[in-house]
């Protein structure tokens, strides 16, 4: 019997994800906001994509431009490793008053970003609350117009749930590639 239990975690598609070392955090809360170039996204639209999440803001003179030179880098690894069709990044404004999705596109070319494979995201001051709130995050003013605000970064599975978060110190390229390939094995992708 245990050989056919194991035969069956290795076989099935999804089996064994509970004897990941990636475990199910919880379901991303879905939400529907705008995207760089004015038209609708909903997180549900990426059903079936490993997807990163980060919370960001044009003009951010602290974490932000790490934390998207990161996601830069890690969509290059994706691209080196041919993982780009199965991996979506979205950056969620945390300032949805300045970054309007011209402010969005602009930001994009600073780091010659693929708009196929990431979405930049903005929405009304009160969308923007809510997703901030769903998912746990928060931004409050701070000195000379910046947003205090923690940086983190969150993996979701093709299902839609959260199976890690990042925080700067550990958003490495390698680790979140690694991650992501688990996560697509997991799939049978």
């Amino acid at each position: 019997m245990l050989g056919l239990g194991l035969l069956t975690a290795l076989l099935l598609p999804g089996a064994g994800e509970d004897d990941s070392r990636l475990a199910v955090l919880r379901k991303a809360p879905d939400f529907t906001l705008t995207t760089q170039d004015g038209k609708t996204l909903r997180l549900a639209d990426l059903r079936g994509k490993v997807v990163l999440v980060s919370f960001i803001f044009t003009t951010c003179n602290g974490t932000c431009p790490a934390t998207t030179h990161r996601m830069s880098q890690a969509a290059q690894t994706f691209a080196t490793d041919h993982l780009t069709d199965k991996v979506h990044l979205l950056s969620i404004t945390l300032d949805p008053k300045r970054d309007k999705p011209a402010v969005l596109r602009d930001y994009m070319r600073l780091y010659d970003v693929d708009a196929k494979h990431w979405t930049f995201l903005t929405g009304s001051p009160k969308q923007i609350d809510k997703v901030l709130s769903d998912w746990g995050m928060w931004a409050r003013p701070g000195q000379g117009g910046q947003l205090d605000h923690p940086s983190r970064v969150f993996l979701l599975d093709g299902r839609g749930r959260i199976r890690e978060i990042f925080n700067l110190d550990f958003f490495k390229p390698a680790w979140v590639r690694e991650d992501v390939q688990l996560l697509l094995k997991e799939a049978g992708q």
